[in-house]
C-alpha cells in the first residue's frame, strides 16, 4: 500500500465512522505529522477523498469534511434504494440460500458489535450486509454505481447509529427480518422492507450547520487527538 493509499484509507475510516465530524476542517500539516509522512501524500489523499464525496476542498480556505444537504441525502438514498432493489432481485433469482448465508455472516458481526457496545463496529457490519446483497447479484456495474455514494451514505448512517433514539436497535431488527424473509421465500415483502430500511434516513437524520463561515469556526483538534484517531486499526 502506498503512502497516499494509507493516508486515504485512514482518513476515509475516520470520516465514515464519525471520528471526524461533518464540516470539520482537516489540517494537511497536522495529519502528515500524525501519520509520519510528508504533506504530499496527504494532499493526494484529500483529492481521492473529494472524489469519494467525503471532503470539500475550498481554495485558499482548506479541506473540510463534507456536510451533505437535505437534498443530497434524499437523492443519494433514493439512488441507493434503486440499486439495492435491483441487486436484491438478481441475487434472489440466482441463489437465495447463498444470500442468506452471506447475510448471516454480517448479522453475526452486528451482534458482536452490540455485545461490546461499539457502534463503529456495527457500522462496518452494516456496510458488509448491504455489500453482500450487491456482490451476490454478480453484476460489477451495479457495484461500481453503488460506490458513487457508498462512502457518504455510510458516514450518514454511522452518525444515526451513534446518536440518540432507537435507530441502532431498529436497524438490527430490520436486518434480521430481511434475512428471515429471504429464507422463507417471501421475496416481495423482502423488497418492500429493504426500500423502507434504506429510505428511513430521510426522516431520521438531523444535519449540522452548512454555512462555510460557521464551519470554519469549528473546533480544532490537538495533535494527540489527531494521532489517536488516525492510528486506530483499519478494517480487515
Amino acid at each position: 500500500m502506498s503512502l497516499t493509499q494509507d493516508a486515504c484509507e485512514r482518513l476515509r475510516e475516520a470520516i465514515v465512522s464519525g471520528k471526524f465530524e461533518f464540516g470539520e476542517r482537516l489540517s494537511e500539516e497536522q495529519i502528515a505529522r500524525a501519520l509520519g509522512m510528508s504533506k504530499a501524500p496527504v494532499r493526494a489523499a484529500f483529492m481521492d477523498l473529494r472524489d469519494m464525496g467525503l471532503v470539500t476542498i475550498v481554495p485558499q480556505a482548506g479541506t473540510y469534511v463534507v456536510t451533505p444537504s437535505r437534498q443530497d441525502v434524499e437523492a443519494m438514498s433514493r439512488f441507493r434504494a434503486m440499486l439495492e432493489r435491483e441487486a436484491l432481485d438478481t441475487a434472489l433469482a440466482r441463489d437465495p440460500d447463498a444470500l442468506v448465508h452471506r447475510l448471516n455472516g454480517a448479522i453475526s458481526q452486528m451482534q458482536h458489535a452490540i455485545d461490546v457496545g461499539e457502534w463503529w463496529l456495527y457500522s462496518r457490519a452494516d456496510s458488509a450486509y448491504h455489500r453482500a446483497i450487491l456482490q451476490m447479484a454478480g453484476n460489477r456495474y451495479l457495484e461500481k454505481a453503488y460506490d458513487l455514494t457508498a462512502n457518504a451514505l455510510e458516514a450518514l448512517r454511522a452518525r444515526l447509529q451513534s446518536g440518540e433514539g432507537n435507530f441502532w436497535s431498529r436497524s438490527f431488527a430490520e436486518h434480521i427480518e430481511l434475512r428471515d424473509l429471504v429464507a422463507r421465500r417471501e421475496f416481495e415483502a423482502a423488497r418492500a422492507l429493504l426500500q423502507e430500511h434504506i429510505l428511513i434516513i430521510n426522516r431520521s437524520l438531523s444535519l449540522p450547520e452548512t454555512d462555510p463561515q460557521a464551519r470554519q469556526k469549528g473546533k480544532r483538534r490537538s495533535d494527540q487527538e489527531c494521532l489517536e484517531i488516525l492510528s486506530a486499526p483499519l478494517a480487515p
